[in-house]
């Protein structure tokens, strides 16, 4: 039988593929007012949903996990739920584009960014470190789709701060996101070392 986590990890990379490239362009009164906005990141929100499910599943395999896999997961778990908020703030921003446009306070939305460039870096942190720990432990994923979990997390997690100095774009956050779910998809579907066929 084939572990929940699984399916779980492969339906983050699916839903973040199909979500990622439909990220609105231009101005943020305009992105806000496009409605690819919702859609765009109504994916993206459901594939990080399923991820934390999947890591919640993965890590209640519980005396199947080496200890240093473990506490990585955990800790994976705590930076993913930060994510989903933040996230999640994040999409509901559409709700600001009228105090937006009309140049009004934007409380959603200034929520939403603050969270973000707090929560991603953490969000990033600790999925590395349990990319690493799989990968040393030989319990998730292999070190051939480590490295674009470890890139695309890093840059996810740096993504905020640089657009808050107005070096990239929302839409550029994307890229990132493919990594991650290229190493998601990647351990979904990976059987071998420690994790066994069903894992």
């Amino acid at each position: 039988m084939i572990a929940l986590w699984r399916p779980l990890f492969v339906l983050f990379a699916v839903l973040v593929a199909v979500g990622g490239p439909r990220h609105p362009r231009g101005s943020p009164v305009q992105m806000l007012a496009d409605p690819a906005w919702i859609s765009s990141h109504l994916f993206v929100l459901l594939g990080f949903v399923a991820l934390l499910g999947g890591l919640i599943a993965f890590r209640g395999r519980g005396a199947g996990l080496p200890a240093r896999t473990s506490r990585r997961a955990a800790l994976a778990i705590l930076g993913m739920t930060l994510q989903v908020i933040a996230f999640a703030l994040h999409a509901a921003s559409l709700l600001d584009h009228g105090n937006l446009a009309a140049g009004r306070a934007t409380p959603l939305l200034t929520a939403a960014t603050w969270c973000a460039v707090v929560f991603s870096p953490l969000f990033a942190a600790s999925l590395t470190g349990l990319i690493v720990a799989g990968v040393q432990d030989r319990t998730l994923g292999s070190v051939w789709t480590a490295w674009a979990g470890i890139l695309g997390a890093l840059l996810y997690g740096v993504a905020p701060l640089l657009e808050a100095a107005h070096l990239i774009r929302p839409e550029q956050f994307a890229p990132a996101l493919m990594g991650v779910a290229l190493w998601a998809i990647g351990s979904g579907l990976w059987h071998g070392g420690k994790a066994g066929g069903a894992g």
